[in-house]
């Protein structure tokens, strides 16, 4: 592990910068508090430590992309929810019973009967209106 922040001059010039080691991930901020301290001359107790593992940044930016992924994979699955929630929505509207919609959509009744009790917000009606416009 490196401390950045706690340096010394060195011979020649050069920055000594603190260093030291740990067995397990889980010990690394006790670890460096205890070096902490000694180069710092004070009790363990005062030193605030803030851990920070570095990795490759490609291995970072295939993480951050995976985040990304994942957040429009769920906002997919939310339009996908309130497409279909409209869509048994304007059947019911148009006089289809839940039997009907169910055969259409082959969904059981008691999931047809689920979507057409949920509401439409004006959130899910908005986004909607806006997935119409681009069509």
């Amino acid at each position: 592990m490196e401390i950045p922040e706690l340096t010394q001059p060195g011979p020649n010039g050069s920055t000594i910068v603190a260093v030291g080691g740990a067995v397990t991930v889980k010990s690394i901020a006790s670890e460096a508090r205890d070096l902490a301290a000694v180069w710092l001359d004070v009790d363990p107790d005062e030193i605030d430590v803030q851990v920070t593992v570095e990795v490759p940044d490609e291995v970072r930016q295939m993480w951050d992309d995976g985040v990304v992924a994942e957040a429009e994979a769920r906002a997919a699955v939310q339009r996908a929810a309130a497409l279909r929630r409209r869509a048994v929505h304007q059947l019911r509207e148009q006089g289809y019973t839940q039997d009907a919609v169910a055969a259409a959509f082959k969904i059981s009744h008691q999931r047809a009967q689920q979507l057409a009790a949920k509401d439409l917000t004006p959130g899910v009606q908005a986004e909607l209106s806006a997935l119409d416009s681009v069509r």
